[in-house]
């Protein structure tokens, strides 16, 4: 696994998104680059995981913990990083650009292919949902729902003022009025 540190020069943005913490039980990463934005002209790309920000561990923060520190850094954010290597069969300790080991990181194989394949996660051209978007539409059996089209959508818009509109709507809604100010004792 190659470490590496990352200085990036203020102020923000700095051109990235993350992903993951300890509240989520993944290593944080970098999920999204900003093309020719600050960290993708400093060489960080998407999947790396980061070790530390400004120099402390990053092992132990939450997603939000995390995102609070960059945002606390100001003009100047310095990045441990290490861009993960294919799944090797023993356990490699982490190690922080000043050699400090951190923890063992051995996601299972399924973490480990979601942080290599993050493109499995975009979008597919066409449709507008990402993979476990359909993984999810898959288990509660709407895969083969259709999204209302426009059309049907302004037919249901003015049905909807038509029936605010209409003298029985206008009675319920009288009567509903009348009565709630019965209830509560108010003059209406």
């Amino acid at each position: 696994m190659d470490s590496f540190k990352v200085v990036l020069e203020g102020p923000a943005p700095w051109g990235f998104r993350l992903q993951g913490g300890k509240d989520f039980n993944v290593p944080l990463s970098i999920s999204r680059l900003t093309p020719g934005g600050k960290a993708a002209q400093a060489g960080v790309a998407v999947g790396d995981w980061v070790l530390s920000i400004d120099g402390e561990n990053a092992g132990s923060l939450t997603h939000i913990e995390a995102q609070n520190k960059i945002r606390a850094c100001g003009e100047r954010l310095s990045l441990g990083l290490s861009r993960p290597q294919p799944v090797q069969s023993k356990p490699q300790k982490v190690q922080t650009p000043d050699k400090q080991p951190l923890r063992l990181l051995v996601p299972d194989a399924s973490k480990q292919r979601l942080m290599e394949n993050t493109e499995d996660w975009r979008p597919r051209p066409g449709t507008g949902q990402s993979r476990s978007f359909r993984i999810l539409a898959h288990l509660t059996g709407t895969e083969f729902m259709q999204d209302p089209d426009e059309e049907h959508l302004k037919k249901s818009r003015e049905k909807y003022v038509l029936e605010l509109q209409s003298p029985r709507y206008t009675r319920l809604r009288d009567w509903h009025h009348q009565r709630s100010a019965h209830v509560l004792n108010v003059q209406s």
